[in-house]
C-alpha cells in the first residue's frame, strides 16, 4: 500500500475516540484519530450528565469550571399524574461536551496522537474478511488495529461482512431523540416564566413519562446565571417530530421568548450494549456499540470507560502482534462483565416505563420508588430491588397485580445482570450463541406492566 501504517486508527473524535487516543498515545502507540468535523468543531454543543464516580475512577475528576454545569440543588421527578420523588445532591455533573471533548483531544495530541479533521471515512478496508484499515475518499488508509467510535452512524460497523459476529444495524425501537438547550431571560421575565412552567426556584423538575413510555421533560432555572435549562427526550418510533422541534414548539405555544445561548441534540441508542464488540482488527466503543446507560440516557461515562479499556487491550494485543478476534475478545468480555452488565440491569427502567400508562407511572413513583432509588440510579449503582425489599415498600399498596409484575421485573433484571457477568471469556461461536439464547430467554420472561 506504500503508506505509513499506524498502530491504532480511531474513527470519531467524541468521548470514546478521544479517550482511547489519549490512553493509547500515553502507552506509546502510533495513533491516528479521524473526525469528519474540523478540529474547532469537535464535540457537541450541549450538556450531558455524567456520574461523578466514573470521572474520578478515570482520573478525570478535576474539571475546569467552564466545562461544568452544576446540577440543581434539589431534583424532583414527577409522574404524569403529579406523584413526585425528591432528592438533594444527585451524584451527577453536567459537562459542556464541546469544551470537555476538545480539551480531551488536546491532551491526546500532546501525548502524541495524530489528528486529522474533515476526514469522512467511507467504509472499512477489508482483506479476506478482516479489517485492515479504512477507506477515506477512495484512498486506502492502513492500520494494524481500528476502533470504530463514529457514533450512531457506526460507519465501520455497518460495512462489516455478514460473517461478522457484530450486529451491523440497530432497531429503530431503541432510538431516542434528545435535545438540551439554555435560554437567558431579562430579570423582569423570570417570575412569569417560573409561574408559567410551574418550576420552583432552585428546583430541577423532571416530568417522567410525560409523552408515554420512556420520555423526560426536565426544566431548571439557575438564578445565578439567569439561565433556563431544558432537556427533552422521547422515543423516535411513533413520533412525527424530533426533540428539537418539540422544544421550539414548546416555547412558541407558551409565548416564551428568551435568548438561546447554548444547546443541541440528536439521536441516541438506548438499549443494552451490542452482543459482540470486536472482530478481526476491529473494536467498537461509544454509541457505535450502543453504550448509553438506560438509567439516565447518557453515554459519556460509558464512552470514556470503553475508550480507556480499548486502549489498554489494544496496547496488549499490538505488543503481542495479534489483533485477531480471539485476541481482542478480552475487550468485549471485560466490558460485558462490568459496565455492560450494569447497562443490562438498568434496561429494566426502559422496559418498565415503556409498559406503563399514566396510572402505572403514578403507582410506580407514588408507592414503589424512593428518593434513594433515584440517587442510586443516577450514580449507576445497583438498586435495592430484591423481592423482600419490594414487598416491604409496597405492603400498603392495594394493587397486587402491579406489585407482582414489578417484583417479577426486578427479579428478572437481576438475572439479566448475572447473565452478562457470565459473558464468554474467550471467542467461541457456540458459547456466544448459548449466551445470546440465555439473554433472550430472560428478556422474554420480563413482564410488561401495562
Amino acid at each position: 500500500m506504500g503508506m505509513k501504517e499506524h498502530d491504532l486508527l480511531i474513527v470519531g473524535a467524541g468521548s470514546a475516540g478521544c479517550m482511547a487516543a489519549l490512553r493509547a498515545a500515553e502507552r506509546g502507540l502510533r495513533v491516528l484519530l479521524l473526525e469528519q468535523r474540523r478540529r474547532d468543531d469537535v464535540g457537541h454543543p450541549w450538556i450531558d450528565d455524567v456520574e461523578e464516580g466514573a470521572l474520578l475512577s478515570l482520573g478525570l475528576g478535576t474539571l475546569p469550571e467552564d466545562e461544568v454545569w452544576p446540577p440543581p440543588p434539589l431534583y424532583r421527578a414527577v409522574s404524569p399524574g403529579g406523584k413526585a420523588i425528591e432528592r438533594r445532591g444527585l451524584p451527577l455533573l453536567g459537562l459542556r461536551m464541546d469544551r470537555f471533548v476538545r480539551r480531551l483531544l488536546e491532551m491526546a495530541v500532546r501525548a502524541g496522537a495524530e489528528f486529522r479533521g474533515e476526514a469522512r471515512v467511507e467504509e472499512p478496508l477489508l482483506e479476506r474478511g478482516r479489517v485492515r484499515g479504512v477507506v477515506l475518499r477512495g484512498q486506502e488508509l492502513p492500520a494494524r488495529l481500528v476502533l470504530d467510535a463514529s457514533g450512531l452512524n457506526a460507519v465501520l460497523r455497518r460495512g462489516l461482512p455478514e460473517s461478522s459476529p457484530i450486529e451491523r444495524e440497530v432497531d429503530e425501537s431503541c432510538l431516542v431523540t434528545a435535545w438540551r438547550e439554555h435560554r437567558v431571560f431579562p430579570p423582569e421575565e423570570v417570575r412569569p416564566l417560573l409561574d408559567s412552567l410551574e418550576i420552583p426556584p432552585g428546583v430541577g423538575v423532571a416530568r417522567l413519562g410525560w409523552r408515554g413510555g420512556y420520555s423526560v421533560l426536565s426544566l431548571f432555572y439557575d438564578a445565578r446565571e439567569r439561565v433556563l435549562d431544558i432537556l427533552v427526550g422521547f422515543k423516535v418510533k411513533g413520533s412525527s417530530e424530533t426533540a428539537g422541534d418539540f422544544v421550539r414548539r414548546f416555547f412558541q405555544d407558551r409565548g416564551i421568548g428568551g435568548e438561546r445561548v447554548y444547546g443541541g441534540g440528536g439521536l441516541i441508542p438506548v438499549r443494552r450494549s451490542l452482543d459482540a464488540l470486536v472482530d478481526h482488527g476491529l473494536m467498537l466503543a461509544g454509541d457505535a456499540a450502543c453504550m448509553v446507560l438506560p438509567a439516565h440516557g447518557s453515554g459519556v461515562a460509558s464512552a470514556l470507560t470503553a475508550g480507556d479499556l480499548a486502549a489498554r487491550v489494544a496496547a496488549s494485543c499490538l505488543a503481542r502482534g495479534d489483533v485477531s478476534r480471539e485476541a481482542l475478545w478480552e475487550y468485549g468480555a471485560s466490558w460485558q462483565r462490568g459496565r455492560g452488565a450494569l447497562m443490562a440491569y438498568f434496561d429494566f427502567i426502559r422496559l418498565l416505563s415503556e409498559g406503563l400508562d399514566e396510572r402505572g407511572m403514578d403507582l410506580l413513583m407514588g408507592y414503589a420508588m424512593t428518593p434513594l432509588d433515584l440517587e442510586i440510579a443516577m450514580a449507576a449503582r445497583t438498586l435495592p430491588l430484591r423481592a423482600g425489599d419490594i414487598l416491604r415498600r409496597l405492603k400498603g399498596l392495594r394493587h397486587p397485580v402491579f406489585l407482582g409484575r414489578f417484583a417479577a421485573l426486578a427479579r428478572h433484571s437481576i438475572a439479566l445482570k448475572k447473565a452478562y457477568e457470565r459473558y464468554p471469556l474467550s471467542w467461541d461461536p457456540s458459547a456466544l450463541e448459548n449466551w445470546r439464547r440465555e439473554v433472550a430467554a430472560i428478556v422474554r420472561r420480563i413482564p410488561r406492566t401495562d
